[in-house]
C-alpha cells in the first residue's frame, strides 16, 4: 500500500464495491436488488454521506457512511456513522482513522452539535479503535426487531 490514502465521495459506479465491504463487514450475503434501491437512494440524500478511502493507485482500503438528522433532544444536527469498513489486509494502517477524521472535518463545516456512533457488545476492538479516535461509551443502545 503507498502512504498516501486518498478519501473520495462514492459514486453509482462503486456499489458492488460498497455491497461486498457490507457484506463482509456483516458476515452475511444481502439481497444485491434490495441493497442496491437503499445505495442508490441514500447516496443522493444530502443528509448521508457515503465515502471510500483509495490508496494512489485507486484499489479500495475501506468505506465510510455517516447518516445526519435533527434531534430536538440535540437540538441541532446529530451525524451518526452507520458503517465503517476496512478490508483486513488495511486495519491498523490508520486508515479507518483517516475516514472518521475527514467525515468529523466535513460535520463541523455542517454545524452539527454531535458525532455518534454504535458497535455491537462483541466487536470489543472495535470499541477500543473508537474509543482511540475520540468517542466516549456514553449511552447504551437497546435494539427490538420489528416482526
Amino acid at each position: 500500500m503507498q502512504n498516501e490514502i486518498v478519501i473520495r465521495r462514492v459514486n453509482e459506479k462503486d456499489m458492488l464495491t460498497v455491497y461486498e465491504q457490507i457484506c463482509e463487514l456483516e458476515s452475511f450475503e444481502f439481497e444485491i436488488k434490495h441493497f442496491e434501491n437503499i445505495f442508490f437512494h441514500n447516496i443522493n440524500d444530502t443528509n448521508k454521506l457515503y465515502y471510500l478511502a483509495e490508496d494512489t493507485m485507486g484499489n479500495c482500503l475501506g468505506f465510510i457512511s455517516c447518516h445526519i438528522q435533527l434531534l430536538l433532544h440535540h437540538c441541532g444536527k446529530v451525524a451518526e456513522i452507520q458503517e465503517l469498513f476496512v478490508k483486513t489486509e488495511y486495519r491498523s494502517r490508520g486508515v479507518g482513522g483517516k475516514l472518521i477524521g475527514y467525515i468529523e472535518e466535513m460535520l463541523k463545516e455542517l454545524d452539527c452539535v454531535s458525532f455518534e456512533v454504535t458497535a455491537q457488545n462483541k466487536r470489543l476492538e472495535t470499541h477500543e479503535f473508537y474509543k482511540n479516535n475520540g468517542f466516549k461509551n456514553s449511552h447504551l443502545k437497546f435494539t427490538k426487531t420489528i416482526e
